[in-house]
């Protein structure tokens, strides 16, 4: 089965600083990486799963256009640059490992890669943050947490929430809630 990118190219290099003159080879990696890394540990393999074939089918509708949209698409581009951002300066050919230097420029210092890399890490967080209180709000059927899942959802309430695995159950919510969480989990102590 051919890879399936969740972001076009362009929307990469529109939405971040990453150069439209990139060769697209040098960081489509980046896409199917930051996919697999971020977004399959966020939504898990039954949403993600759902998220790709109606991607791939252009059948995104509903809730999970809005998803995909609101959420997906902005933490991919900007995962997808951190992603690349790490690696970008670096070549690897037959002659080994060597560093790109521009031929009109002057190479960064690493703090200042540090700081690009550190920007789109705080997108990715804002948008991270946004997309586990709608998840756990809409309650989509496919954000379940199962034992058969390799992948299952991660989630958090803002970016903090400790669990306490106390129980053995299939899954992680059955659609309770109460005044301190917008859900909290059978046989699992929520803190």
């Amino acid at each position: 089965m051919a890879d399936i990118y969740l972001i076009e190219y362009a929307q990469l290099t529109n939405a971040t600083p990453l150069g439209g003159d990139i060769d697209v080879d040098r960081y489509k990696f980046c896409i199917l990486d930051a996919q697999n890394s971020k977004i399959k540990e966020l939504l898990g393999d039954t949403l993600y799963t759902k998220i790709e074939t109606d991607y791939d089918e252009d059948n995104l509708t509903g809730n999970y256009l809005t998803l995909y949209n609101e959420f997906v698409k902005p933490i991919l581009i900007h995962q997808s640059a951190v992603e690349y951002l790490t690696i970008g300066s670096f070549q690897i050919a037959n002659g080994g490992i060597y560093k790109h230097t521009p031929q009109n420029g002057t190479a960064v210092e690493l703090s200042d890669v540090k700081y690009l890399i550190d920007a789109q890490r705080t997108k990715v967080e804002m948008y991270t943050e946004r997309l586990n209180r709608w998840l756990l709000r809409l309650q989509l059927p496919e954000y379940n947490w199962y034992y058969e899942n390799i992948v299952n959802p991660m989630p958090t309430r803002g970016g903090n929430l400790n669990f306490d695995i106390t129980g053995n159950t299939d899954k992680w919510r059955e659609g309770k809630s109460d005044n301190r969480m917008d859900n909290c989990f059978e046989n699992w102590n929520c803190i």
